[in-house]
């Protein structure tokens, strides 16, 4: 350690989260395969090296990356479904989704179009963490059955066909301010709500 901070003193100056920051925004813009440690490293003004002071290697990155995004998104999305009637908890929760997916949006495209170059240990964890979100989710599409408000046979797969449009407004939309945003959210909200009662 000693020798690696003297051989290069900017690794002092580097943070787990500039490497995060940093690798988010060039497996977005480059995507995973095509940015190698050397580009990263470049961008953050440092040795090749450096870098295994904070992660063992490139995967160790994506896999930080993927799974803290998808641990903060459960701890921020799965209470709006703990309380209220299924139609409401399915709206606060889309709408939730939406902003989330918005505001941390690098994060949320590297998962969405990279976490396949994870190694399959690591893919389970963040998939974990997605299933756990998906079966809550499609737990109160089953309770909202029972109800009679929704009416989807399979609840597994109508929560897989909400969370799929929820996701894909992160790989188009770009708000032109809170509003636009807000309105989007709200937008989407409804048409889960909307697609779950006529669902037949």
């Amino acid at each position: 350690m000693e020798n690696l901070e003297r051989k290069d003193p900017a690794v002092n100056r580097v943070r787990v989260g500039q490497v995060l920051e940093t690798a988010t925004r060039l497996f977005t813009e480059r995507g995973y395969e095509a940015a190698s440690i050397r580009d990263l490293a470049a961008e953050l003004a440092i040795r090749p090296s450096s870098l295994y002071h904070h992660f063992p290697g490139k995967q160790d990155i994506l896999f930080t990356i993927c799974f803290e995004m998808q641990r903060d998104f459960n701890a921020q999305v799965l209470p709006k479904l703990s309380s209220g009637t299924p139609e409401e908890a399915i709206r606060r929760t889309i709408r939730e989704h939406v902003l989330f997916s918005q505001r941390r949006n690098g994060e949320v495209l590297v998962n969405i179009r990279e976490r396949r170059s994870l190694p399959p240990r690591l893919r389970a964890r963040v998939n974990a963490l997605r299933r756990e979100y998906r079966d809550a989710v499609a737990a109160v599409i089953e309770e909202g059955r029972r109800q009679g408000v929704f009416h989807p046979r399979q609840p597994r797969l109508a929560a897989m066909a909400i969370l799929d449009m929820a996701n894909g407004q992160a790989l188009w939309f770009k708000p032109r301010d809170r509003a636009d945003l807000e309105r989007l959210a709200d937008d989407y909200a409804q048409a889960a709500v909307v697609l779950l009662r006529g669902w037949t």
